[in-house]
């Protein structure tokens, strides 16, 4: 009893600025998975970018400290998080890789703040990935999941669920393409995107656009150049069990050298809760491109059931069909292939 009455008296000894403690948070996402010809990623150009194996995976666990404190000035406080990836399954040549991390200022006119940090179009998925984090995430039909480095980032006050975003980057340097015809991309807007979104109790919707650069590798060779990406995604809880969604996304990349090429993402998807605990969804995924004969389908069914407030064990049967028929090459494939998991997720 003394001990609670001596902590209280040095509490309200102690300067309110002297309790402010910043939020330790984490989530460890751990699954066993069994792919079969399964895409690794959107962008399949061989048959060594299709996976065969069982794996033990480490699902986006991580680590994070995060606070926000007043400052010596009216309605300024500085906001700071760091968040780093854990490798728990411990395969990885690196234990920990920076997530979203950030040191800015929160003001009247919005939050200003600078790290490492989600694209606006990455950003612009909401919940309506229902296989978020799993190896049938939507990374796998999507080109831009992206979380940029070196950014510099506005997010607007809430008004009625509506926040405006908008990001830029510098290339620091980066040298795309190859001689002589690479480029040097130093300027401090080498990435920008700007985006809008609407989240409330019974709707998500955004839209947002990104220019920024990339390299892919097609059947050996590297390509470097410009890339579009424009998102617009819809979700709707149609009743406290039902959530129906679904994401749109064009992206145009206009390599050096080469000639343009545009790609069309799709994505569909629905949970119903059959219970407080139980529930079961599905997916469809679809990454089409003319321009570079891709073809890239997923369909995915599964099911969580909640262990507690803060545990969730999931289960999920995956299906793909992938198709490169890039004209005057031998390199061609189509492939049907699929993907079982089973997991647990904890967070804290």
């Amino acid at each position: 009893m003394k001990k609670h009455l001596l902590a209280l008296a040095v509490s309200a000894a102690l300067p309110v600025s002297a309790l402010a403690a910043p939020t330790f948070y984490g989530k460890i996402n751990l699954s066993v998975d069994k792919t079969s010809d399964y895409p690794e990623g959107p962008l399949v150009f061989t048959e060594d970018d299709l996976s065969d194996a069982w794996f033990v995976s480490s699902n986006s666990s991580r680590l994070g400290v995060r606070g926000k404190e007043p400052l010596d000035f009216d309605n300024l406080s500085v906001i700071y998080q760091y968040e780093a990836g854990y490798d728990v399954d411990g395969d990885s040549s690196s234990t920990f890789s920076t997530r979203n991390s950030f040191l800015g200022l929160s003001t009247v006119a919005g939050k200003f703040f600078a790290g490492r940090f989600d694209s606006v179009v990455k950003d612009a998925e909401g919940w309506v990935d229902q296989f978020n984090e799993t190896v049938a995430d939507m990374d796998v039909v999507f080109l831009t999941q992206n979380r940029n480095s070196n950014t510099l980032n506005w997010e607007s006050p809430e008004l009625s669920g509506l926040v405006i975003r908008a990001q830029i980057a510098p290339g620091e340097g980066d040298e795309i393409g190859t001689a002589p015809d690479n480029e040097l991309k130093d300027g401090l807007t080498d990435t920008w995107g700007v985006s809008v979104t609407l989240d409330n109790d019974a709707l998500y919707a955004a839209l947002a656009y990104e220019s920024s650069y990339d390299e892919i590798a097609v059947v050996g060779t590297t390509f470097g150049g410009d890339r579009d990406a424009l998102r617009g995604t819809f979700g709707v809880q149609a009743t406290d069990s039902v959530q129906l969604g679904v994401i749109a996304e064009q992206v145009t990349f206009d390599p050096i050298g080469g000639d343009e090429a545009d790609l069309m993402s799709y994505l569909v998807s629905g949970r119903v809760g059959l219970n407080d605990r139980l529930g079961v969804k599905a997916q469809a995924g679809l990454l089409d491109s003319s321009d570079l004969e891709l073809d890239v389908q997923v369909v995915t069914l599964g099911m969580d059931y909640k262990l507690g407030d803060q545990t969730t064990a999931y289960g999920l049967l995956s299906a793909s069909d992938t198709d490169f028929d890039p004209d005057g090459t031998a390199n061609d494939f189509d492939e049907s292939g699929n993907a079982f998991s089973v997991g647990m997720v904890h967070k804290f």
